[in-house]
């Protein structure tokens, strides 16, 4: 009966999120129509690789997306490595609206289920019924995330592997923890720092099962697309010289750089990767101070947030990532007994989100959320402080 009603509870909310993301496709991506969102560009790409065309043609995406719907003169490209195919390639045998659909579930599962397990790594106490909801109602308020789940992004996927990750730490499952490696490469550039760290964990440490783990899962997931077509990495290289066409770093991503380049119009490389250079100094001196110790479920939150606010190139709807620092958060919460009306940082999270939220019905232009980022890493740095504050009191 139990599992019959959290399935329920499950396609219901599916639903209601379609029916939702149908309503605000417009608001969120201008150039939607009939329900043709994101998801079009895996989708796409997924299909063609199954019938013998070329996943990265921008000629041949737009005739399989205009077919369906999509109205922009210009087709939607994954620019996601080839390897990622390995994960989307079951969409591309079903049609698109029941591909569309099925993807949502993937996506609104990614987001519950990893909400729920952060929940139960972090030992919240007292969960019991409570520990049922609250992370799921964390997750899906979290405006990111339900943006992310509008537009059919795929940072979700991110999201699982992370917490995959986390999983397979706790279990101390090293061949696992590399494989979860392998989603993480999907949008390597997301969490740029966490590699630095990776690799001076590996070495430190002698966690070679998880570089083998890593190295199998990475070899699989990048040799299926060749069994579909053997020059998927020469087109992908190819499109990335193709002149004519829109590349990544032309779309205004509200970072800190694009901030400096279209604000103050200096158009400068190294001032544009000037956080980013920052970051990698930060996140090495960060290493040397807690590598004896070190716990990826403790230090894995803080990494993501300066990786995503200092990145050279990232979405609103990555922030889903951000899922593993509010719960983190959640649960000192919990352990100092300090109830949210009363916690500083828990009112700025929330005047955070909600301010999110509301921009979100009136500006579209995604640069205009540069400050998003910088600011939930101040919320939880003061949540962190609270924390700590909160344990000196008891000691």
């Amino acid at each position: 009966m139990k599992f019959r009603l959290i399935l329920t509870s499950f396609v219901g909310l599916a639903l209601a999120l379609l029916l939702a993301a149908n309503g605000f496709a417009e608001v969120a991506q201008p150039s939607a129509v009939q329900g043709v969102r994101d998801f079009v560009e895996y989708w796409s790409a997924s299909r063609l690789l199954l019938t013998g065309g070329n996943p990265y043609s921008p000629a041949e995406l737009l005739a399989i997306q205009k077919a369906v719907g999509w109205s922009s003169a210009a087709p939607l490209i994954m620019w996601n490595p080839p390897w990622t195919l390995s994960f989307i390639l079951p969409f591309g045998l079903l049609d698109f609206t029941s591909g569309q659909f099925v993807w949502l579930l993937v996506q609104v599962g990614c987001v519950l289920i990893s909400a729920q397990a952060l929940w139960r790594l972090n030992d919240i106490p007292g969960q019991g019924a409570v520990g049922a909801w609250v992370p799921w109602l964390l997750g899906l308020t979290f405006v990111s995330a339900g943006f992310v789940l509008i537009l059919g992004q795929i940072t979700p996927l991110i999201l699982l592997g992370l917490t995959a990750l986390l999983c397979c730490e706790r279990n101390e499952n090293w061949l696992g923890f590399g494989a979860a490696i392998a989603i993480l490469s999907i949008k390597p550039h997301l969490i740029y720092l966490f590699w630095i760290v990776l690799v001076l964990w590996i070495w430190q440490r002698k966690q070679w099962r998880v570089a083998l783990g890593a190295g199998l899962a990475g070899i699989c997931s990048a040799v299926m697309p060749l069994l579909f077509d053997s020059q998927v990495y020469a087109e992908y290289f190819a499109l990335n010289r193709l002149e004519g066409i829109t590349q990544p770093f032309d779309w205004p991503a509200p970072t800190l750089g694009n901030v400096v380049k279209f604000f103050f119009e200096f158009d400068s490389v190294g001032l544009q990767l000037l956080p980013s250079l920052i970051a990698v100094v930060w996140v090495i001196y960060y290493w040397r101070r807690h590598q004896q110790g070190w716990r990826w479920s403790e230090q894995l939150p803080l990494i993501i947030l300066v990786s995503v606010t200092t990145n050279f190139f990232v979405w609103t709807y990555d922030q889903v990532i951000f899922l593993p620092a509010l719960i983190q958060a959640a649960s000192w919460l919990a352990r100092q007994r300090l109830s949210w009306y009363r916690s500083i940082a828990a009112w700025l999270y929330i005047v955070i989100n909600l301010a999110h939220a509301i921009l979100r019905i009136f500006v579209a232009e995604e640069l205009w959320y540069f400050w998003l980022a910088p600011a939930l890493l101040i919320a939880y740095l003061v949540f962190r402080q609270e924390a700590a504050g909160q344990r000196l009191t008891a000691g």
